[in-house]
C-alpha cells in the first residue's frame, strides 16, 4: 500500500438513542427468529394495522416496508426485486417495496435455507392487512398469502371521499374488524385475549405518539437541531413497535439530545451551515440517501421537517375501540383531498421557516406523489416558496437520476438565494 493512501476520516460515534433504536429493533428481529426457530407464530404487517392486538397476544409481527426501506438503503433490493419482475412476472410499474418482499417471500418459499448478505424476516405463518395507506396493499398482501399459503387478518379503512370525520357507522365498522380479528387471532394462536394487557399497550402506543410529535416539533428552531434525515431513523420504532416501553425510552433519550442540541446551538447537520431549510416531502429515497444528504449538504439545504415521518402518531382514548378504529382510518393518504394535504403541508412549512419544499416524485407511492406533483401551486401560494420536483424511487435504485437531482437542487437553491435577497 502506498504510503501517500489516503486515511479515512472515521465516523462519528452514533447518539445514545440510536445505540438503543438499533438494539430494539435488533432483539425484535431476534425474538421473531427465535418464535420461527420453535415452530411459534410469526407475522408480516403492513405498516399501520392495529399493531396493539398481536402485541397483547405476545406474538411476534415484523413489516416489509421498514424491511423494505433496510434493505433498499444497504443498497441490496436489486435481486428480490429481479425476482419478482424476471422469475415471477410482475410488472415494474407495482409498487418496489412489494416487490421486494414478493421476491423475498418467494425466495423463503423455495429456497428456505439461503441466507442472503441483507436481513431477511423469518418466514411468517399469517399476515396484517390494513388498507389506509393504498389499495395495492391488498393485492400486494394477498400476492404474499399465495406465495406463502397462509391467511390474512384484515382491518378495511374505508376512503373518506368528503374529508369529514367518519361518521358514526364507519367507526363501528371498523370497531367490528377488531373485535373480529381479535376472535379470529384467538382461535389462530390458541390463546385468550388479554384485556387489561391490551389497554395498557393502548396507553404505551398513545405516550410514544405524543413523545414523537414532541421530537418532531423541536425541529422548528433555527439551526435546525436535527439533520432531518435523522427523522426517518426514529420513524422505525414508531412502525415496528409503538406500544413498547423501549420505544418511551429511545424517544425519551431523543428529547433529551435534541434539548441538549438547541440548549447549545448545535445541530446534528455538522459543520455545515444551514442556508436554507427545506420541507422534504415523501418518502425517503432509500437506495440513494448517502447521495441525496451529501448534496443538499453541499448547498447549506437541511431538511428540518416531513410530513410523511408523522403517520404513525395515532391519538385515541384507551379502551375506545371506535376512537381506535376511527385513529387507523385517519392516519394515512385515503382520507384527504389534494387541496387538504397540501394545505396542512403548507402550514408545517411556514411554522418551520422553510426556504423551499423538494418533493420526491415516487414512483412506487403514486398515490400520495400526486397529491404533491398537482398541489404544489397551493404551497407555492400559500407559503411564497418555491417547491421542486425530482424523480426517485423508495426501493429500486433504478429510477434514480443523480445528475437530475442535483440539477433541481441546483434551481431550487437559485430561486431561495433571490428570494432571501428580495427580502
Amino acid at each position: 500500500m502506498s504510503e501517500e493512501a489516503v486515511v479515512k476520516k472515521p465516523k462519528r460515534p452514533l447518539p445514545k438513542s440510536r445505540v438503543m433504536l438499533n438494539a430494539l429493533v435488533d432483539s425484535i428481529y431476534e425474538d421473531a427468529y427465535e418464535a420461527e426457530r420453535k415452530g411459534e407464530p410469526v407475522g408480516w404487517s403492513t405498516s399501520i394495522f392495529p399493531q396493539e392486538i398481536c402485541a397483547t397476544f405476545g406474538v411476534p409481527v415484523l413489516f416489509p416496508e421498514n424491511n423494505a426501506a433496510g434493505i433498499a438503503a444497504r443498497h441490496d433490493s436489486t435481486r428480490f426485486i429481479q425476482t419478482s419482475e424476471g422469475k415471477l412476472g410482475y410488472s415494474n410499474d407495482i409498487c418496489s417495496y412489494a416487490r421486494l418482499s414478493i421476491g423475498m417471500a418467494h425466495q423463503i418459499a423455495n429456497d428456505p435455507d439461503y441466507e442472503p448478505p441483507a436481513l431477511r424476516m423469518p418466514r411468517p405463518t399469517f399476515l396484517l392487512c390494513a388498507t389506509n395507506s393504498c389499495f395495492e396493499l391488498l393485492k400486494w398482501y394477498e400476492c404474499l398469502s399465495r406465495e406463502l399459503d397462509i391467511p390474512i387478518f384484515m382491518q378495511d379503512c374505508l376512503f373518506n371521499c368528503f374529508e369529514e370525520e367518519p361518521a358514526v357507522h364507519r367507526n363501528k365498522f371498523g370497531k367490528s374488524q377488531i373485535l373480529h380479528n381479535i376472535q379470529r387471532m384467538e382461535e389462530f394462536f390458541g390463546k385468550k385475549f388479554d384485556w387489561e394487557k391490551f389497554e395498557e399497550i393502548q396507553k404505551i402506543s398513545g405516550e410514544n405518539s405524543r413523545l414523537f410529535d414532541e421530537c418532531v416539533a423541536m425541529n422548528d428552531k433555527n439551526p435546525s437541531p436535527l439533520n432531518g434525515f435523522d427523522l426517518f431513523n426514529y420513524m422505525a420504532p414508531m412502525v415496528i413497535a409503538r406500544g413498547r416501553r423501549e420505544t418511551t425510552e429511545v424517544l425519551l433519550q431523543l428529547k433529551r439530545e435534541i434539548q441538549e442540541h438547541i440548549d447549545n446551538g448545535t445541530t446534528t447537520f455538522g459543520s455545515t451551515k444551514e442556508e436554507y431549510r427545506v420541507d422534504w416531502e415523501g418518502i425517503a429515497c432509500w437506495p440513494n440517501l448517502g447521495y441525496n444528504l451529501k448534496t443538499m449538504k453541499k448547498y447549506g439545504i437541511n431538511c428540518v421537517t416531513n410530513g410523511y415521518v408523522g403517520a404513525w402518531s395515532l391519538h385515541y382514548t384507551p379502551g375506545n375501540l371506535e376512537e381506535m378504529a376511527s385513529q387507523y382510518m385517519l392516519s394515512s393518504t385515503n382520507v384527504l383531498s389534494t387541496r387538504s394535504m397540501m394545505g396542512k403541508r403548507s402550514d408545517v412549512a411556514n411554522r418551520f421557516g422553510c426556504d423551499g419544499m423538494l418533493c420526491h416524485v415516487n414512483r412506487s407511492c403514486k398515490y400520495m406523489t400526486y397529491h404533491m406533483f398537482v398541489g404544489r401551486e397551493i404551497v407555492e401560494e400559500k407559503c411564497k416558496i418555491p417547491v421542486v420536483t425530482f424523480d426517485g424511487d423508495q426501493a429500486d435504485p433504478t429510477i434514480f437520476n443523480e445528475a437530475q437531482f442535483e440539477t433541481r437542487v441546483q434551481g431550487l437553491v437559485e430561486i431561495m438565494k433571490q428570494n432571501k435577497e428580495g427580502k
